[in-house]
């Protein structure tokens, strides 16, 4: 449930209008999570209340914003927690599906975008040097 303050509504995808020396925030809103890429498979952020909290972590490992809270969002404005105040728009619904056609065939053609996997070679690799551990433990117990 999103809170009707934020001024966002349900099933629409909102983005932050990135015109000062900020922070840049390249994804968008949707239904109360923040996503990066069309795929919705991970969300960097999400709202709980008006407060945004955004997981995305500096070069140093930290949290980009204190205690991961980015600030809040009242009228679909974006208020940072140090006061910077950012606009937020509602993207229509056929600028993100051709948004996603366009980043689909941006890929190389007959490739299609798979988790990162190890193949099967890998595997038995790593079940052979896993075995040989195995025998030469056995071995020296002996």
């Amino acid at each position: 449930m999103i809170d009707p303050a934020t001024g966002m509504k349900p099933g629409e995808r909102y983005q932050v209008e990135n015109l000062e020396r900020v922070h840049q925030f390249p994804g968008f809103f949707l239904d109360g999570k923040y996503y990066l890429g069309p795929e919705l498979l991970t969300a960097l952020g999400w709202l709980e209340g008006q407060r945004f909290i955004y997981d995305a972590l500096d070069a140093t490992g930290e949290p980009v914003f204190p205690g991961r809270a980015a600030g809040d969002i009242k009228d679909l404005t974006l208020i940072l927690v140090d006061g910077t105040r950012l606009q937020l728009s509602r993207i229509d619904a056929e600028a993100a599906a051709s948004t996603a056609d366009a980043d689909r065939a941006a890929q190389p053609a007959g490739r299609h975008k798979r988790p990162n996997r190890p193949g099967v070679l890998s595997v038995a690799a790593m079940l052979l040097l896993g075995g040989c551990a195995f025998a030469l433990l056995r071995r020296a117990r002996r």
